[in-house]
């Protein structure tokens, strides 16, 4: 009959258009991961003062340096021309590790001053100005001389606009970035100290590196919903299942770690949340951790809202959510 036929139709026409939304979400998803990935640098060489850039560079932005140190001569062997295109990064910190921030430098000028002026030969001087922002995803050492410090490299991720808002999004990364003052043992989280995981860093002068507080976080810390928040299926995944209000309390199931320029939490019974939306749960007042039947429950009640969010919304919800700072 006509009614019949009007009704396939319909079927058909709004089918086509579910899967032609779902391909458009999974190429612009596709299309977002392949540009930011274009915004990477590998192996970037590494200087710091440790202290931020806006501290140390002059009225107009620039930083004069002279780089006498054998690692840092080799740093500008490296990036001056010809074998490099005068960038390196300038280390907001005393130490390169995952998560830390940076700037990356572009040089402006330069002047060898060794023996002759020869390219390469002895101490440089180089004027730089900041080019953009960066966070590091990874970093390692690599010796450039017997009974030297090593020169610092780094994998890093540059930051757009949109990762450099200001408010929130800064204020939350400032605030997990915090460093933690000596003997800080993270009882007030309710988690073993000696379960803890801390790296250690001999530098030059044989100091421990500064443990933040992101350090704190590990399996069965509580954590307190700042914002509403997008709940992914794991931290390597960009499907949203579900969503977590403000003042929800979240239990972690391991430390924090960087994935693809984000800092994930992997949460109980399932899922990860983007630690930037969440803080630690106050000390006073602090609920009881859930037991197994209250997980069960909560897992059954998460796979029956992820049935309910179309993939439109599922392609949405990082984007929306995830944001560097």
């Amino acid at each position: 009959s006509r009614v019949v036929v009007n009704h396939l139709a319909k079927w058909l026409v709004v089918n086509g258009a579910c899967r032609d939304s779902a391909y458009r979400n999974r190429t612009l998803i596709s299309m977002a991961r392949i540009s930011r990935r274009s915004l990477r640098i590998r192996d970037l060489p590494l200087f710091s003062l440790e202290r931020p850039w806006a501290t140390v560079c002059d009225a107009d932005g620039r930083l004069s340096l002279r780089f006498f140190e054998p690692r840092y001569v080799e740093l500008a062997r490296r990036v001056l021309p010809p074998r490099g295109k005068g960038s390196f990064g300038y280390l907001e910190g005393r130490t390169a590790s995952a998560g830390g921030a940076g700037v990356l430098a572009q040089i402006e000028k330069f002047s060898w001053t060794g023996p002759g002026k020869e390219e390469g030969s002895g101490p440089v001087i180089v004027v730089a100005r900041e080019a953009h922002r960066f966070r590091i995803l990874a970093a390692r050492k690599e010796a450039v001389a017997a009974s030297e410090p090593p020169l610092s490299l780094a994998h890093v991720q540059l930051l757009t606009d949109r990762d450099l808002l200001r408010g929130s999004a800064r204020d939350a990364w400032n605030y997990w970035m915090q460093e933690l003052p000596t003997g800080d043992t993270g009882d007030d989280l309710g988690v073993d100290s000696s379960e803890m995981v801390t790296r250690t860093h001999v530098s030059d002068n044989s100091s421990p590196t500064p443990r933040t507080r992101v350090s704190r976080v590990q399996a069965g810390t509580t954590l307190v919903v700042r914002q509403s928040a997008s709940v992914f299926e794991s931290p390597e995944s960009w499907r949203s299942s579900s969503r977590i209000a403000a003042g929800e309390w979240v239990v972690a199931d391991g430390p924090a770690r960087m994935v693809e320029g984000y800092m994930m939490v992997p949460i109980k019974p399932t899922g990860a949340v983007e630690l930037m939306m969440l803080r630690e749960a106050p000390n006073s007042n602090e609920p009881e951790l859930p037991s197994e039947e209250d997980l069960q429950a909560a897992a059954a009640q998460q796979s029956e809202t992820t049935s309910l969010i179309s993939g439109a919304s599922q392609g949405r919800g990082r984007r929306r959510c995830r944001r560097s700072v």
